[in-house]
This record gives structure tokens, C-alpha cells and sequence, in this order.
């Protein structure tokens, strides 16, 4: 029986191939791709009319096309012109002296871009002290406290792989957040196959503890192989792998461990250096503290804007606090589980198969993510026919052979400038999704390979025929 089962199952897909078009025939029998999962579904916008289909019911890892799902679903329960706020507040009382009998809070909710390098956002903690000795407060008697409340303390998904914590693409999701919970770790190398000498840290990151087994590679090699190993809220990171040789400074980046108490202990020393004296010890707080006075409310630009950067870098940062952030819409804690609850009753509610969608993260960077092509060119159709933001959606899309993570694809074809899609890869995983402008229609697409054999540019250009065999 299993033997009739499995020759019936041969000869269906034997005809699912000979029935394809001879584009995609081709990229289906690619020896690259003998061995991987693949699927693909090219829908023309208006009409619906389907093109291209080879197994788009079947959930495969998405990588950064994750990230299409995050940003049109905050899209649609936030708004294109919803700003993530940052209150400062205080308890206690001020004093004819200017004395403050209590504490500073920072309250965090979720901004992602507080002194983001991507926003140039530089002089935020001198506006945060000119708002101290605005309130009246020239000394504190107490303590300046980060309280991230807002979200729950599991600021990593626990299936992210090992290689990739303590690095500034994985780093830690919090209430609070600052210089995107990143900083620079310098060194100077010497000859091919010795340790490098750490300089410094920008900002200054005193408290780490730095154990360095890297080592500078070989002469004419300038790749940048470098690796950091830690946990969130651990302040020891292991440092492997290799960097050029022979360089006054090189620089790799690394995650923040706790953002929120880095946050804190900055504004404190500002604060001290001002003149505004503050006797305790900066603060992080995980409980919810009532009866505080609000005296200023930090705002991040419009979500529209982080949105862009988010699909038009692969900025996997920001991309995992707008999609803790939307488990706020009801709920007092920010949950994983919840967001991933939202997310799904939001789609299911607008006609989207759901069923196909496995979410545990914002970015896609879990191995545990799937999603189907037809989950994806659902949601691409909605968010062009049917969105309210659909232009903050579409221009916040990566253009082939333009900009952001496309600038490579299809670059000196007839295609380039026609697609608007967002890439996802990490090992093994090549993954497109997006919008094809072609013989006035536009389609929405999505191409996802999982386990190809060779490069990831032999890959990507057998998806570039691909995408030009659409007539």
C-alpha cells in the first residue's frame, strides 16, 4: 500500500512539473534545488487570475520575509501615523529647593528608535534634561529607573540559535531600548592567525567582560567573520571566529545586555554632569509603578517611517518591538504569544489562511517560523486593494536594483525598477515576496526556497529567471 501511495504521489508531481510553464519548469529542476522544499505563487493584483502556482499551500521558513507580516499588520491595528511613546515621570515630591524626595522613571513601551543611528536621533538625552530642570528639579534624592514594565522579561524567543545571541542583528527585545541596543567593539589586528588587540567600545560598555578567542585571517582576505556569544542580561560575551589582518581598527557590533539599565545609567551621568545631582544608582523595573507625575513624553518618528526602515534594511530590531508592541493593543504586558495571537486573528479575520502560518518571532529569524506563498500573496493583495496604508506599505518596500536589500536583485534586467518585494535569507533559505510591475498589471509574488545546495547567488539567479519567465 505504502508502495502505490508513493508512486501515486511520484506520478502527481512528475505531472505538476511537465504542466508548468518552461520558466518555472527550469527553476524547479535546478540541480541546486533537487534536494530542497520549494514554492511559488505569482497572482495577478486585480483579477485574482493565478499565473504561476507549484505548491503555494506549503509552509516553508521564511527568514526576513517575516517581516512583510509584522509591518502590515501594525500597519493596519496602529496606523501609518502612530508614534511610540516615552513618558518621564516621577514619584515623591519637589521641594522650594528644587529637591526631588523620589525618583526619576523612564517609561518605556516599546520604541525601538530612542538615539537610533538610522534616525540620527543624537541630542534626545539633552532634551530628556532640559526637561528635568524644566520640572523645577535640580537635585534627586533617589534614583533614575528604567521601568520596562511594558513587556515581559523573555527578550530573546528561546529558539534563536546559539550562534547568533550576543550579536547586534539578534539583540534583546525591552520596554526600553537606546543606540539600538547595540554598540561598537574596536580592535587592532596584527598578523594572519593572531589575537587581536581590543581597543574600546563606543558607547563605553565598562561593565562587559570580554573573552577573545578571534583571529585576524588570512593576508588579501576582508571578510568580516566576527562573532559575539552571550545571553541577554549577562555581561560576558565570547568573541570567535576571524577578521581582516593587519588593521590599525576594525570594528564589529555587538548586542546590549540590558538597554534599559544602559539607558538609565546615561541619564544619570548627564543629569550629574548638568548639575543636577542624583544620589542613587541607576535602575531597571520589571513591576508596574503607579502614581507618578508626568513632566515629559518622548516620541519616536511616524510608524510609517520605522516601517521602512524595517523592510527596506531587514532591520530585524525594530521589527521584533512593533511586533511585541502589538500584544499592547490588549493587554497591560507585552507577550510573545500575544502578538502572535493578534497577528493571526487579525488575518483570519480579513480571509487569510491562517492554517499555514507558524509565527514565533517579528523578524524571522526563528528556524521554527513557516509560512506559505499563498499566506503571503493573500496579505500582499489585501494590503494593495484593500488597505488603508497600502502606500506606506508599498513604499516601504525594497525596489530591484534600486535600493535596500534589492539593490543586487535583478540589476540590468527588464525587471529592475519593476519589482518591489522583500528578501529574506539566512542559511539555506532564499525567500521573495512582493509586487511585480509587468505589461500594465502588477502581480503580487512569492518565491521560497528552503535547503538549496551551492551559493546563495547561485540561488538568487535562478529566482531571477524565474520572475523574468512571467509573461
Amino acid at each position: 500500500m505504502k508502495k502505490i501511495l508513493l508512486f501515486a504521489f511520484l506520478m502527481f508531481d512528475a505531472c505538476l512539473v511537465s504542466a508548468l510553464n518552461q520558466g518555472v519548469k527550469h527553476f524547479v529542476e535546478a540541480p541546486n534545488f533537487k534536494g530542497g522544499n520549494l514554492a511559488v505563487l505569482v497572482k495577478d493584483v486585480k483579477s485574482g487570475k493565478v499565473v504561476l502556482d507549484y505548491r503555494s499551500e506549503k509552509s516553508l521558513m521564511p527568514a526576513s520575509n517575516m517581516k512583510l507580516i509584522t509591518t502590515a499588520t501594525a500597519l493596519e491595528l496602529l496606523g501609518a501615523d502612530f508614534r511610540f511613546e516615552t513618558p518621564l515621570e516621577y514619584d515623591g515630591t519637589i521641594d522650594a529647593q528644587g529637591v526631588l524626595h523620589g525618583n526619576i522613571y523612564i517609561v518605556g513601551t516599546g520604541d525601538p528608535t530612542i538615539g537610533s543611528e538610522v534616525f540620527n536621533d543624537h541630542d534626545f538625552i539633552q532634551r530628556w534634561v532640559d526637561a528635568v530642570q524644566k520640572a523645577g528639579i535640580k537635585t534627586v534624592l533617589g534614583h533614575v529607573v528604567a521601568n520596562v514594565s511594558a513587556f515581559d522579561k523573555e527578550v530573546t524567543p528561546p529558539d534563536w540559535t546559539w550562534e547568533n545571541m550576543g550579536n547586534y542583528f539578534a539583540a534583546g527585545v525591552f520596554g526600553l531600548s537606546v543606540y539600538d541596543n547595540m554598540y561598537a567593539i574596536h580592535f587592532k589586528t596584527g598578523a594572519p592567525g593572531t589575537t587581536p588587540q581590543i581597543l574600546g567600545t563606543t558607547p563605553p560598555m565598562y561593565e562587559m567582560v570580554f573573552h577573545n578567542m578571534l583571529k585576524a585571517g588570512k593576508t588579501g582576505e576582508d571578510d568580516d567573520d566576527g562573532y559575539l556569544h552571550g545571553a541577554p542580561f549577562s555581561n560576558e560575551r565570547y568573541i570567535t571566529g576571524t577578521i581582516p589582518s593587519n588593521r590599525e581598527q576594525f570594528s564589529i557590533h555587538g548586542d546590549m545586555p540590558n538597554p534599559p539599565l544602559k539607558l538609565a545609567t546615561l541619564l544619570t551621568e548627564k543629569l550629574n554632569g548638568a548639575g543636577v545631582a542624583v544620589s542613587g544608582a541607576p535602575l531597571d523595573e520589571f513591576q508596574n509603578s503607579d502614581h507618578h507625575t508626568r513632566f515629559f513624553v518622548h516620541q519616536s518618528p511616524t510608524l510609517a517611517e520605522i516601517v521602512k526602515e524595517t523592510n527596506m534594511q531587514s532591520n530585524n530590531l525594530y521589527a521584533e518591538h512593533i511586533f511585541k508592541r502589538l500584544a499592547l493593543i490588549n493587554n497591560a504586558v507585552a507577550t510573545r504569544d500575544e502578538a502572535t495571537r493578534v497577528v493571526r486573528d487579525f488575518w483570519k479575520q480579513h480571509g487569510a489562511d491562517v492554517s499555514t502560518l507558524f509565527q514565533h518571532d517579528g523578524c524571522g529569524m526563528s528556524p521554527m517560523n513557516g509560512v506559505s506563498p499563498r499566506f503571503f500573496v493573500e496579505l500582499l493583495s489585501y494590503m494593495r486593494t484593500q488597505s488603508k496604508y497600502k502606500d506606506a506599505f508599498f513604499k516601504s518596500l525594497p525596489v530591484a536594483g534600486q535600493s535596500g536589500t534589492l539593490k543586487k536583485l535583478l540589476d540590468g534586467t527588464p525587471l529592475a525598477g519593476k519589482v518591489m518585494a522583500k528578501s529574506g535569507s539566512i542559511r539555506r533559505v532564499l525567500c521573495y515576496s512582493g509586487y511585480m510591475e509587468l505589461s500594465n498589471k502588477e502581480y503580487a509574488f512569492s518565491v521560497m526556497v528552503n535547503n538549496y545546495t551551492g551559493s546563495s547567488t547561485e540561488a538568487r539567479k535562478m529566482i531571477e529567471q524565474l520572475l523574468l519567465s512571467v509573461r
